[in-house]
């Protein structure tokens, strides 16, 4: 299903109140950036809710003396990793829906704005998603008319292609990230909404990441992790409906197929 969506309109009284929920830990180098492009939104959040993971560095100084009014912070004493913090901010989320942003990534301005008037057009979605680009996009033009699309479940199933500083998710209790996982845990995620509830997107880019998911320094450097983390996912399936175990040795299969493949095959 395609729809287009005129956006000229700009915000509107009242609009989807969004829950803006950042992670952090030892983010002290990038995390005014990411809290500025929130900040800057053409549209306002409703609420940002920064949850520290028991930073060692200045992070928590500096967003105590550079952010206070601005955001709430929630500090956490013992590290417990991305899917807990996250899980932690949503948690205190009272907003409509709730948007993701890493601390060292940045939104598009109109990002929120858009956001409200595709899922006041579309009240039924449930998670929405867009790509995501390493280009410069803070205030790059839109195009006037968007056109909407919906993501078949089984589409999600070979591969993950949604970053979570790309989605918007409806403030559910039910939907919480898997705190025993520390990798690919938004892949498990937007499979368990995903199977119940349909997805849908854009293929405009609305959010810079500056940091590519394999890169040095990054949770998804161990690409082995990543790919356990994977297979992992797919078995949780099983929990969802036990017709997914007669699928799981096909996806297991292909998952180590593509650990092979990115083993043996330089990247270019």
């Amino acid at each position: 299903m395609e729809t287009n969506i005129d956006h000229s309109a700009g915000v509107q009284n009242g609009g989807i109140k969004f829950s803006v929920i950042i992670p952090t830990y030892n983010a002290e180098s990038t995390i005014s950036r990411a809290i500025l492009s929130v900040l800057d939104q053409s549209y306002p959040a409703y609420e940002i809710i920064v949850v520290d993971d028991a930073s060692s560095d200045g992070t928590v100084k500096l967003l105590e003396t550079k952010f206070p009014g601005d955001i709430q912070l929630v500090q956490k004493i013992k590290n417990s990793g991305s899917s807990v913090s996250r899980n932690t901010g949503m948690n205190s989320a009272t907003g409509d829906y709730i948007a993701f942003i890493d601390a060292d990534d940045v939104w598009h301005k109109d990002k929120l704005m858009l956001m409200n008037t595709i899922l006041q057009s579309q009240p039924n979605i449930t998670l929405f998603y867009h790509p995501y680009t390493q280009e410069e996009i803070t205030n790059k033009k839109l195009p006037e008319n968007i056109v909407v699309y919906k993501l078949p479940f089984i589409k999600l199933l070979p591969s993950n292609p949604i970053a979570t500083s790309c989605v918007v998710v409806r403030n559910d209790p039910s939907f919480r990230f898997e705190p025993t996982m520390r990798y690919t845990e938004d892949y498990d995620f937007c499979l368990r909404i995903g199977y119940k509830y349909k997805l849908y997107f854009i293929n405009i880019p609305l959010t810079r990441i500056f940091r590519t998911f394999t890169s040095k320094g990054g949770i998804s450097e161990n690409r082995w992790k990543m790919r356990t983390g994977e297979m992992r996912a797919y078995a949780r399936l099983a929990k969802l409906n036990p017709i997914f175990i007669l699928l799981l040795p096909f996806l297991l299969v292909s998952s180590l197929g593509k650990q092979v493949y990115k083993t043996f095959i330089p990247s270019r």
